[in-house]
């Protein structure tokens, strides 16, 4: 036989109470003045009226339920996505990698990195941990530039929190190389893709503030 709710916590037992108090006795106060309000035009019997009045109740306490299931299902749903459970895996972590950083081995964590790729070349996360280690701490920019296309332009795609990383990395190797060419490419490419977020507003004024600067810094030429 099947089980009905069960209530063993006390935060759930509060929570049904809650929805009870908020949803139950209103839905039943206006079903009833339905009901009356529908005897008093003569659409229904007052037979069918005193039926309807009954069913209040179970009609009320039906609904207490589903809300209060949806309400925890949804509270679920969220602790899950917060902490990485369920079918969203957790970020990959390398231990080995990271001790070595914080031994100030950089050189070393990154040939661990590399031989990580080698076995999982579909690892993006380590393809942009050795990128941000190449570029912050071994002047590796040329590397650290590959890695991000190949994050960016990955096939099948990476995920949009990893393509994101890596256009944002492009653009911060970029900025601090002086590359100002590949610089407003990116930042156009950004505020096209992310458009109307506050990121993307904030990529479209920098542009804007590099091509009026180019526009002064160019002095008209003397005709020869």
């Amino acid at each position: 036989m099947a089980k009905g709710p069960q209530y063993s916590d006390a935060s759930d037992v509060i929570r049904l109470f809650r929805v009870a108090t908020w949803f139950g006795f209103p839905c039943f106060i206006m079903l009833s003045s339905l009901w009356l309000g529908m005897l008093s035009k003569g659409r229904i019997s007052p037979l069918v009226c005193v039926v309807l009045l009954i069913l209040n109740l179970p009609i009320t306490a039906l609904g207490v339920i589903v809300i209060h299931r949806a309400v925890g299902g949804a509270a679920v749903l969220t602790v899950k996505t917060i902490f990485a459970d369920g079918d969203i895996p957790p970020p990959p972590t390398y231990p080995n990698q990271d001790v070595l950083i914080a031994q100030g081995k950089f050189a070393e964590a990154a040939g661990w990195f590399r031989d990580h790729l080698r076995i999982e070349p579909g690892d993006h996360e380590a393809r942009l941990q050795l990128a941000h280690l190449l570029e912050m701490r071994l002047k590796g920019y040329d590397e650290a530039e590959r890695l991000y296309l190949e994050v960016r332009d990955a096939g099948p795609p990476a995920n949009a929190r990893e393509q994101l990383r890596a256009t944002n990395g492009l653009i911060d190797l970029y900025r601090k190389l002086g590359r100002i060419g590949r610089l407003k490419v990116e930042l156009a490419r950004f505020v096209d893709r992310y458009r109307g977020s506050p990121l993307a507003n904030g990529a479209a004024r920098e542009l804007k503030e590099l091509k009026d600067a180019d526009s002064t810094s160019e002095s008209p030429r003397s005709p020869r």
